[in-house]
């Protein structure tokens, strides 16, 4: 078996079942690693505001948040990397928004706004009824979004609506060409248990990064080979990390482009530990075991 040094791990449909819960076999498997000395790192399109508990449930290290753009040190709450969005393209896409009546969620680097109580503002704001006060996403309701934007610095914006929204990424491309920014996400027909609802959203975001690079440039901050890195992953989004680095783990639950490209397949979907199944099966002799 290969030396692992750092795991890395999607949330949705692979660390997190479909409730929203960790599994205590993953939890277990996770601890152990660490027990190793095995670094966690969270691979996620998500920003740090709303990964806070599932960062200190599993005692994570690092974050590749937003699909690459911004990498944090968890352990000291220390920003490696942040990718900004000038003001002027988040106001001209807010406007877009506006008056098509769209859903938008800005990310900034320890926080999540939005002036409608739906979609992930809903999402987040249900989850943090289970989460203790310390721990809860710092995800909030905005009255007067366009001035919000105008003070704060922003990360990554989501537009998202329960319709399709090829129209629309086709409306907004010009905006995006104006200001150099990049379609960084495009998800359809995600089942949100959560709050019920299929809904369809673009992620945008002022660098063309991915989960694979974000991951890159924190192996080489912390001198870890590529071969000593594995990755975990269940979507189209974790296509180029599941590529990049040999030892990969795609989720019985994954897409057939995430499995093609995987170098192991688990048994258990993500609501049965299949991360736990994973991690056994690339370190059970890490460490000496």
């Amino acid at each position: 078996m290969e030396k692992i040094s750092l795991i890395a791990l999607d949330i949705g449909g692979t660390l997190l079942a479909d409730n929203n819960t960790i599994t205590e076999e993953n939890i277990t498997a996770i601890h152990n690693a660490k027990c190793k000395g095995i670094l966690i790192a969270l691979a996620t399109a998500r920003e740090y505001s709303s990964t806070k508990y599932i960062s200190k449930l599993i005692e994570c290290d690092y974050g590749v948040f937003s699909n690459g753009s911004h990498l944090l040190d968890l352990n000291e709450l220390k920003t490696l990397k942040c990718s900004l969005i000038k003001t002027k393209a988040v106001l001209e896409l807010y406007d877009y928004c506006k008056k098509n009546n769209l859903y938008i969620h800005l990310n900034q680097e320890f926080r999540e706004v939005s002036n409608q109580m739906k979609y992930f503002n809903l999402k987040h704001h249900l989850l943090n009824k289970g989460y203790p006060d310390d721990l809860k996403s710092e995800c909030y309701l905005v009255d007067d979004l366009r001035n919000y934007i105008i003070n704060n610095d922003i990360t990554k914006i989501v537009i998202v609506s329960e319709n399709e929204l090829d129209s629309v990424l086709d409306e907004i491309r010009p905006i995006l060409e104006k200001y150099g920014l990049y379609i960084t996400e495009y998800n359809k027909n995600l089942n949100e248990h959560l709050i019920n609802k299929i809904i369809n959203y673009i992620e945008i975001g002022a660098s063309m990064e991915t989960k694979a690079s974000g991951l890159l440039e924190l192996s080489k901050t912390l001198n870890i080979p590529n071969d000593e890195i594995l990755v975990f992953g269940d979507g189209d989004n974790d296509l180029e990390m599941l590529s990049e680095f040999s030892n990969s783990v795609c989720m019985s639950n994954g897409t057939q482009k995430a499995k093609k490209l995987a170098k192991y397949i688990t048994k258990k979907d993500n609501n049965n530990s299949g991360v736990a199944e994973g991690i056994n099966y690339f370190t059970r002799t890490n460490g000496g075991d």
